[in-house]
């Protein structure tokens, strides 16, 4: 069997350079780096940010449970 390596610019994810992530800051300055129009979360009405607060916490709590080890097994050492 003969191995195959990558060549430079084929596409590989290892043989790209890495680009700066930019986190959009919802707390900070108030103002919207990537949505433009978008109202700074201050701005929004006490509903709405209880709204999407509540929202928010059910998407994190979801993706725990989905991504949560499972427990161990305990092992029965009676024969």
């Amino acid at each position: 069997m003969s191995r195959q390596t990558a060549m430079p610019g084929s596409g590989y994810r290892h043989n790209r350079q890495p680009r700066p992530q930019q986190q959009m800051d919802l707390f900070g300055s108030g103002l919207s780096n990537g949505a433009i129009g978008a109202p700074a979360w201050p701005e929004l009405p006490a509903e709405a940010r209880a709204a999407l607060t509540s929202l928010m916490t059910q998407l994190i709590l979801d993706h725990a449970v989905m991504t949560a080890t499972p427990p161990a097994k305990e092992v029965d050492h009676e024969l």
